[in-house]
C-alpha cells in the first residue's frame, strides 16, 4: 500500500507482532529483506510478540501491557527526532492492526509533549482500496502517483514476500492493478473510525466466530469487551 513512500522516506519501521497470525511461522525475516531493499531502518519495537500472544493479552484484559508499549514507542519516536508517522488505519478486519493504531496515536501525543514538537500523524488502509478513506480528509492527504518503474518495483517486492503472496494476488484481483499506482496517507481519523463499531460490530468478531467453530481459536475477541478498553486506557494515559 505504501511501498513507494517507504522507498522515498526510509522511515524508522516498528511493528507489534511477528506476523504469524494463527500459525506458528514468523514473517520477520521476509519483512527484514523488504526493508533492506528500501533502505528503511528497523526500530526498537519490531516483532515483539507472536500474534497469538497479543490475542491472549487482549482476552486477558492486559491493558497495562499496551499502555507500556505506547510509552516505549513514544520514547523511540522522540529519540529518533521523528516529525511524521504513518501506520495502519482502524478498519475492523483484524484487532491487532486496530490496536497498533491505538498505540501509534497515543505515542504521537506523548512524544509531542516530550519534545515540544507536533508530530504529524497519518494512516493508510490495508483492507480496502488504496485511496479510500473519509472524504473530509482527502484534501489533507499525502498522495503519491507512481510511474511505471516504481509500480513494477512495488509489485515485484510484494509478490516476492512469500507469506503474503496469496493476499497480494487477491488484492490485485479485488481492486485491479491500476489501483496500486496510487498511494494515499490520510490524517489519522481513529475516533470517527472507532465510532462505527458502536452500531456495526467489526469483521473480526464474525471472523472469530468462524475460527472458533473451526477449532483454530478458543475464544472470540470482541470490540466492546476486549479492544475498546485498550483504546480507552491508552487515551487516558496519553491525555
Amino acid at each position: 500500500m505504501v511501498y513507494r513512500w517507504v522507498e522515498l522516506h526510509r522511515p524508522l519501521y516498528c511493528c507489534l507482532t511477528d506476523g504469524s497470525g494463527g500459525s506458528a511461522s514468523s514473517r520477520i525475516a521476509s519483512t527484514t529483506r523488504l526493508l533492506e531493499r528500501t533502505g528503511a531502518p528497523i526500530g526498537p519495537l519490531c516483532g515483539r510478540y507472536p500474534d497469538k500472544e497479543v490475542y491472549a493479552l487482549l482476552l486477558d484484559g492486559r491493558r497495562d501491557v499496551f499502555v507500556e508499549l505506547t510509552e516505549e514507542l513514544a520514547a523511540a519516536l522522540a529519540d529518533a527526532g521523528v516529525d511524521l508517522v504513518a501506520g495502519d488505519a482502524v478498519e475492523g478486519f483484524n484487532p491487532v492492526h486496530d490496536v497498533c493504531r491505538f498505540l501509534l496515536d497515543g505515542a504521537v501525543r506523548m512524544a509531542s509533549r516530550q519534545t515540544g514538537r507536533e508530530l504529524r500523524n497519518y494512516e493508510f488502509v490495508l483492507d480496502t482500496a488504496p485511496d479510500s478513506g473519509p472524504e473530509s480528509s482527502r484534501t489533507q492527504a499525502l498522495w503519491l502517483r507512481l510511474d511505471d518503474a516504481a509500480m513494477e518495483r512495488k509489485l515485484a517486492a510484494a509478490q516476492a514476500y512469500p507469506e503474503m503472496r496469496d493476499e497480494v494476488d487477491a488484492a490485485i484481483r479485488r481492486f485491479g492493478r491500476a489501483a496500486f499506482a496510487v498511494e494515499c496517507l490520510q490524517p489519522a481519523a481513529t475516533r470517527s473510525r472507532v465510532a462505527q463499531f458502536e452500531s456495526d460490530p467489526p469483521y473480526y468478531e464474525r471472523g472469530g466466530q468462524m475460527r472458533v467453530g473451526q477449532g483454530v481459536y478458543r475464544e472470540i475477541i470482541r470490540y466492546r469487551e476486549h479492544v475498546w478498553p485498550v483504546f480507552a486506557a491508552i487515551e487516558e494515559r496519553a491525555g
